[in-house]
């Protein structure tokens, strides 16, 4: 199975995955900024089976009303929904998840101690973050049988540093 995770915005970060026939979850993470057909093809391009997107939260009240929003994330969460709609096998499912859920247990202290950390990409450690939630957590935990646990959780690059 493949799958994407992104945490979309002006510098998106990515984490390129799939769940190996051992039931391993291999992962790269990376962050690009890229436009809004960018997304579009690298969707189109990779051909993944899940979407796993932190969604749009207005954050900051009315006073961030004022001062200006950057409501680009909502275009790329757009592109991740035309694409899952589009998708031409029709078994891409895009899943959703709020900022909090993908940082409140994968923190930098865990995913470095896990050696799961990649340094000086820090939207691509969100993206990762996103990912992990899914499969450990989330609905992507019923793809490993219920024997997910970080022994299985393999980065793909071999610098940890």
């Amino acid at each position: 199975m493949k799958i994407i995770a992104i945490d979309p915005g002006v510098m998106t970060g990515y984490a390129y995955a799939r769940i190996t026939p051992e039931g391993d979850l291999e992962f790269f993470p990376f962050q690009m900024t890229d436009e809004v057909d960018d997304l579009w093809r690298r969707l189109f391009a990779f051909r993944p089976d899940r979407i796993i997107m932190e969604d749009f939260d207005f954050r900051g009240g009315h006073q961030r009303a004022k001062t200006g929003i950057n409501y680009f994330p909502l275009q790329l969460i757009g592109v991740a929904r035309l694409y899952e709609l589009t998708e031409p096998t029709g078994k891409c499912a895009l899943y959703l998840q709020k900022a909090a859920q993908g940082k409140a247990y994968f923190s930098d202290t865990v995913l470095k101690n896990t050696k799961l950390y990649k340094r000086g990409i820090p939207h691509g450690m969100d993206a990762t973050r996103h990912l992990l939630q899914w499969a450990t957590f989330g609905a992507g935990y019923q793809h490993f049988n219920g024997k997910q646990d970080f022994a299985k959780i393999l980065p793909v690059w071999r610098d940890n540093g």
